[in-house]
């Protein structure tokens, strides 16, 4: 065989591996519009799962106040019997508010050895400190601040001194 012989059988290969590079390119084409079209569902699915989570999120916590609001029910109707019964049952009803709260992770801010924290309260008036007080101290405390997880809800309302 000479180097001619050689040429002319390449050419002749040309036509069958253009042919092949073709149906590859197709395939992959092919494949490449399966992924993309994946890729749009996938986000379309975590966007609607999204929308759902942040739309549903507090359900677990409707059902925890669902039977808080029925034992203020029950010592509702139990207030007809005696004021000392209304007032037990008002107690069990804020204790069981506040067990559910805890659970999902809403608690109350703990004024810590009466240090006034900006981060965490809010200071509604400053009055002269007592001798025994030093300055920035909380003295009272006006409203319950509560955090969830590591995140103010409501900051606590509180008196304290110059």
């Amino acid at each position: 065989m000479t180097d001619e012989d050689d040429i002319t059988n390449d050419e002749e290969n040309i036509p069958v591996m253009e042919e092949d590079a073709e149906a590859s390119i197709e395939s992959l084409e092919r494949d490449l519009q399966y992924a993309r079209a994946e890729i749009a569902n996938i986000r379309s699915r975590a966007s609607r799962e999204r929308a759902d989570l942040i739309r549903y999120s507090s359900s677990q916590l409707g059902l925890r106040m669902l039977d808080v609001l029925r034992s203020l029910e029950l010592a509702i109707e139990s207030s007809k019997d005696s004021a000392d019964s209304t007032l037990e049952g008002v107690r069990l009803t804020a204790e069981s508010m506040r067990s559910a709260l805890s659970s999902e992770g809403i608690v109350e801010i703990a004024i810590e050895d009466g240090v006034f924290d900006p981060s965490r309260m809010e200071a509604i008036a400053a009055i002269p400190a007592p001798d025994d007080v030093d300055s920035g101290s909380v003295l009272q405390i006006i409203e319950t601040g509560y955090m969830i997880h590591d995140r103010v809800l409501r900051p606590a309302k509180v008196v304290v001194s110059e």
